[in-house]
Parts: structure tokens; sequence; C-alpha cells
């Protein structure tokens, strides 16, 4: 046994060194890996206040310059909410129904006349039959019909007549129809087709965020189509 441990002490030796290098390494990669996470860190946090520093400054920079004009930028910040409630109200219904009752809460909401010019423009009265037991059928339902507010919404003030701010506002519309279902070549169902367009109306609104003026112009132009 002696003369074993002779012969191989070298071996054992070696093997020693080497099971030793490897910990070490292990032990040098697991605190490199500890310190780059760490940077990693201290940079994303570097990086999220660097951008929440430079959005404040465009917001004073904005605000300033809003001011160098003699407007409010807190009255356009709440106009800007009551424009995107109404847009979301007028154009997003996915049936007959939900589009009536769409067109009475703007009514109600924003106290429009079922005369007014962006009503007749944009939202008429819907077509629809109805049976002997008066029970209503939607055009919109019958073709399926579905209308959407896009994401993109630009706001702009045009005019300031004392505390009326009349702003210019372009919005995209998504309009949808879920008729019949089509297939191609092979069979296979295609999702139902999408038309955005672009929409301008232009609205005016008093201290109080009252509407006093909203008009809209129709889109012009081909719609961007997809399936």
């Amino acid at each position: 046994m002696t003369g074993f441990w002779a012969r191989n002490s070298w071996v054992l030796l070696l093997g020693i060194l080497v099971a030793a290098g490897v910990v070490a390494a292990g032990t040098s990669a697991a605190t490199r890996s500890t310190a780059l996470a760490a940077q990693k860190s201290q940079i994303r946090s570097l990086e999220d206040s660097h951008s929440h520093e430079t959005q404040r400054k465009a917001d004073i920079s904005e605000k300033n310059g809003l001011e160098g004009l003699g407007l409010s930028a807190s009255r356009i910040k709440a106009d800007s909410a009551t424009i995107a409630q109404l847009l979301t109200m007028a154009f997003t219904w996915d049936s007959g129904l939900a589009y009536e009752t769409a067109r009475e809460s703007l009514q109600d909401r924003f106290d429009l006349s079922d005369k007014s010019a962006f009503l007749q423009t944009f939202m008429p009265p819907s077509r629809f039959n109805h049976d002997a037991n008066g029970k209503r059928y939607y055009y919109i339902d019958a073709v399926g019909l579905n209308s959407a507010l896009g994401r993109n919404i630009d706001t702009e003030v045009v005019a300031v007549t004392g505390t009326r701010y009349r702003y210019a506002v372009m919005a995209d519309v998504v309009v949808s129809a879920d008729g019949p279902a089509q297939t191609d070549s092979q069979g296979t169902a295609l999702p139902p087709s999408t038309a955005t367009r672009r929409i301008l109306l232009y609205i005016t609104l008093d201290a109080r965020g009252t509407i006093s003026d909203l008009v809209g112009v129709p889109p012009s132009g081909p719609a961007r189509t997809s399936r």
C-alpha cells in the first residue's frame, strides 16, 4: 500500500491541484457574475433616473412654452382627457345596441343635439327592422360591424377665445366586419378584414369642460386595410 501511494503521489497531488483550481475558478466566476448583475442593476437605475429627469425637463419646457403663449398646461391636460372620453364613447362599439347606447350617452354626457352636425355625419341613427313584437334587428349586427378607437390621438390648440379653447383632433378609427366567414383557396378560414381611417374633429371647450362646438371632417383618401 505504501508503494502504491509512493508511485501515484504525483497523480493524487495533480488531482488535488486541479480540483482546487476548479473551485477557485467557480468562486471567481460567481463573484464576477454577482458584480456584473449589480453593475447592470445600477445602469438600469441610472437610465431610469435619466429618462425621468429628461421627461420632467421636457414637461417643464412644454409648460413654460404654453404659458408663454397664454395657454394653461393643466387646462389642456383636462380638456385632452375630456376629448379622449368623447372619442372612446363615440367610436367604440360592437353591436347595433351598443352603437345606439353610445349615441345616446354622447347626447346625455356632452349635451349634444340629435341633429348636431357631428351625430348626423359620424353617428347617424342606426338602421334597423323590427318584427311584430317590436324586436329590433340592426343592420350593424347583420354585417357584423365593430368599431374601436386607435391609440394614435393628436390634439392641438388652434384658437383661444376668452376661456374657450378650440382643438384640432386627429384620431385613428379601426372598423372591422365579422360577417359570414371567408376562406382562402385552400379552405383555411380568413380573419375578419379591418379598415383604419384617420378622422379630423374640431372641438371647442370652455373652462368647465363643456362642449360649445363639435364638427368633424369625414375621412378622405384610401383606408388602411388588413386581415
